[in-house]
């Protein structure tokens, strides 16, 4: 439980890279990756290119990060953040 842990509110963030070229999505793969409040990420169709969900303890801490991870990442183009207000259902169970 996130919460228990200090980490109350997740945020999903949909990143659009400054260019699609394979080094470029490959360096923010592994930068991502590397990025501990970064929960999960994914590399999607469309319009952005990844789509990542943080944990972080405040609004004030995730606004920090920002910087870091998005603003002021030469990689990355634009990014949407988009706050959880309620998790109705997350878990990692296969539905088989």
């Amino acid at each position: 439980d996130p919460v228990a842990v200090g980490l109350p509110i997740t945020v999903i963030v949909e990143a659009t890279l400054r260019d699609d070229r394979s080094a470029t999505v490959a360096e923010v793969k592994s930068f991502f990756r590397e990025a501990p409040e970064v929960q999960q990420c994914y590399c999607v169709t469309g319009t952005a290119g990844f789509i990542l969900i943080l944990l972080v303890p405040t609004m004030e801490d995730y606004e920090a990060r920002t910087a870091r991870l998005f603003a002021d990442n030469d990689l990355v183009r634009s990014y949407r953040t988009i706050v959880v207000l309620d998790r109705i259902k997350a878990g990692s169970t296969l539905p088989i």
